[in-house]
């Protein structure tokens, strides 16, 4: 009789554990980014990166998946001698608005983590010195990322992510508005980065619930 008891505790400790697992609630998350340019070495050696921002509100539906919206912005510095003979002074800008699916899964009572998809506009404003006016593109952004959290406290969790992104405007001369890349061939190519993130999510809910 002990050992049948004790089979059947053992065997309904796992689903006990989930049980107490927190549910997922409406967020707000926020992340910092670090871009690192992919398969392009003369946007590599034009720009340095200064980081990209991040914000969205994410409603759950159903068994960790969920929908959102949000925006994000990425600065970077022209090198101003990254070609001979051409001063290159000057930024760029990358505006998002996107939409998003996730999908999100508690592995423990204040730890969890997230996939998701995103998609959405983008809009690029190149200010350099080589230019009269700023150049502006525009083509479809989208990504994918992975992100782990851990709650500091009920509602609030801090964690990293990684992730790939993709903007389908075209990286070309015109940027700088001179016909060539001064000592490069021609170069065509949509943007394309890998980012590194510190964020945090925080939840809305009432602060009667689910106590830790």
């Amino acid at each position: 009789m002990r050992s049948m008891v004790l089979l059947c505790l053992l065997a309904s400790a796992p689903l006990l554990c989930a049980q107490r697992l927190p549910e997922q609630k409406p967020t707000f998350q926020g992340t910092l980014l670090l871009p690192t340019q992919l398969r392009n070495p003369v946007f590599g050696r034009l720009t340095a990166p200064l980081g990209e921002v991040e914000g969205s509100f994410q409603l759950p539906l159903v068994k960790g998946l969920g929908v959102g919206v949000g925006a994000s912005f990425m600065f970077w510095d022209l090198q101003q001698r990254a070609f001979p003979l051409l001063s290159t002074i000057g930024e760029a800008r990358r505006s998002v608005y996107f939409g998003k699916l996730q999908y999100a899964r508690y592995t423990g009572e204040k730890t969890f983590y997230e996939l998701n998809a995103k998609a959405g506009p983008a809009r690029w404003t190149w200010d350099c010195s080589t230019c009269v006016d700023n150049v502006e593109q525009r083509g479809l952004h989208w990504g994918v990322n992975a992100g782990y959290y851990v709650h500091a406290t009920r509602n609030l969790a801090f964690g990293v992510t990684v992730g790939y992104e993709r903007d389908d405007a075209e990286f070309n001369a015109g940027v700088i508005c001179e016909p060539n890349f001064p000592g490069y061939p021609e170069v065509r190519e949509p943007y394309r980065f890998f980012t590194v993130g510190l964020g945090f999510s925080t939840r809305f809910e009432p602060s009667e619930e689910e106590r830790w």
